[in-house]
């Protein structure tokens, strides 16, 4: 009489002195731990609950790009956030001496455990870099002061932004209507960006407005710019935590991150 486990491959493998179903030829199982798998872990605190984060926030989305630097061979990132799912785009470059697909992996793994972040491995695209290539290095443009007044027929908006301890104020001027106080100060912070770089592309304000999404008020700003490496149309988003004039600065602020991150000051 045959025997059934003759029939049954599961039951076959499990037997007794049957051969060791682990593979020969040097490869690693799909999913095996290795050495820069715990690496990585060690990075990530799986005793703490992953932290939601928004990343309409540029201060959040800052947060994470900065988190993906514990991905082994990782040089920068640059995250697009969605409206419905978490991230639309997720840009990364990193050096030559790991495959793009486990680059992916990996930053999905520090996504997923430390901000509860599920990510769609088509939306992240890997460059890879030779050594010495590299991402400018850039301070982190802060909000030192957003004021707003009357002057006879217009508002006038005073901006304040900050850098490495330099602090650069300018003004924006525009009608005494609530669009027209919007576009005082998104042009304030215009000027105080340009102030900023030693070589400033012309930039213009196309529209800036305050919308509510799932019950949340965010400032949405559009410019257009002038210039060979950064010419088009920007659009940066923030969302309302204090008063609706620092919204609309940090706006302009994500709108312009590639502006400042090019000009290598």
């Amino acid at each position: 009489m045959d025997d059934p486990t003759d029939r049954d491959p599961q039951r076959r493998a499990t037997n007794a002195g049957d051969a060791d179903p682990r593979p020969t030829d040097g490869h690693r199982p799909s999913g095996a731990i290795t050495d820069e798998t715990t690496e990585l872990a060690a990075d990530i605190d799986l005793t703490q609950q992953p932290r939601r984060v928004d990343l309409h926030d540029p201060a959040a989305r800052m947060d994470v790009e900065q988190a993906l630097t514990a991905v082994p061979g990782l040089i920068g990132s640059r995250l697009v956030p969605g409206f419905d799912r978490d991230i639309d785009e997720l840009h990364v470059l990193t050096t030559l001496d790991r495959h793009p697909k486990q680059t992916v992996r990996d930053v999905q793994t520090v996504l997923m455990a430390r901000f509860g972040l599920p990510t769609d491995h088509r939306v992240i695209s890997v460059v890879q870099l030779e050594e010495g290539q590299g991402l400018p290095i850039t301070s982190r443009v802060a909000i030192a002061e957003v004021g707003l007044r009357r002057v006879g027929e217009s508002m006038v908006a005073e901006v304040a932004l900050e850098r490495d301890g330099e602090v650069v104020r300018t003004t924006g001027e525009a009608p005494t209507t609530s669009s027209g106080r919007h576009r005082a100060i998104a042009r304030a912070t215009i000027a105080a960006v340009r102030q900023m770089l030693d070589e400033a592309p012309a930039v213009e304000l196309e529209g800036v407005e305050m919308v509510t999404v799932g019950g949340s008020t965010l400032a949405v700003t559009v410019l257009e710019v002038q210039g060979e490496r950064t010419g088009g149309l920007l659009s940066g988003t923030a969302i309302v935590r204090d008063t609706p004039q620092d919204a609309i600065a940090r706006s302009v602020l994500d709108a312009t991150n590639r502006i400042l991150g090019s000009s290598g000051s």
